[in-house]
């Protein structure tokens, strides 16, 4: 098998076992390619692990949602060495597979299971950081930005938050989007 850096891969870290079996391996993409190397490999057969982060930002007062990548220009592939990598290697959108000295590195399973488990059946990573009530918070974003608040509680939907605004002798209850707070400290 030919590396990344064109000499022939016979590493004594390389058994016969570690090249054919499937491991995780990280796959370097061309940038904002992820979701089409993904797309193609899958369609190929291999396993894929590409999770979203859920992001939100205020414009005219409302909140915009929008899917990025979690991890910017890489994706997750599970694959055999000996099978799978030209596929993988020379598949558009695909710029290296990581390794060291040009000799792909697996990743261990349980980081990929560490992943698996903070990613919902939609492939999304959703960031909630989970608030107690009566916890001081700051306002990042928003007409309201950098004001104090107290936490008060989760709404039904777990998408808002209700809080006690720290307004010189009055506490109004205002709901926000979660993404809009963060810890005070």
């Amino acid at each position: 098998m030919i590396g990344a850096n064109g000499h022939a891969m016979t590493n004594d870290l390389m058994t016969d076992d570690s090249m054919t079996k499937k491991a995780w391996y990280v796959i370097h993409t061309k940038p904002l390619r992820e979701e089409q190397v993904g797309s193609f490999l899958s369609m190929k057969g291999l396993e894929i692990l590409n999770p979203l982060l859920e992001t939100y930002t205020v414009r005219d007062g409302r909140v915009d949602r929008a899917l990025k990548p979690l991890f910017l220009g890489y994706v997750l592939g599970k694959f055999s060495l000996e099978q799978d990598y030209s596929l993988v290697r020379w598949a558009r959108g695909v710029k290296r597979v990581l390794g060291i000295g040009g000799w792909p590195v697996p990743v261990a399973e349980e980081v990929v299971a560490v992943i698996r488990e903070r990613v919902d059946p939609g492939g999304i990573v959703r960031y909630s950081d989970d608030f107690q009530p009566n916890q001081r918070v700051r306002i990042k974003s928003g007409p309201l930005k950098d004001l104090m608040a107290i936490f008060q509680r989760w709404m039904p939907d777990r998408e808002r938050v209700k809080i006690l605004l720290s307004v010189i002798g009055y506490q109004p209850v205002v709901e926000l989007h979660y993404s809009m707070l963060e810890r005070a400290v």
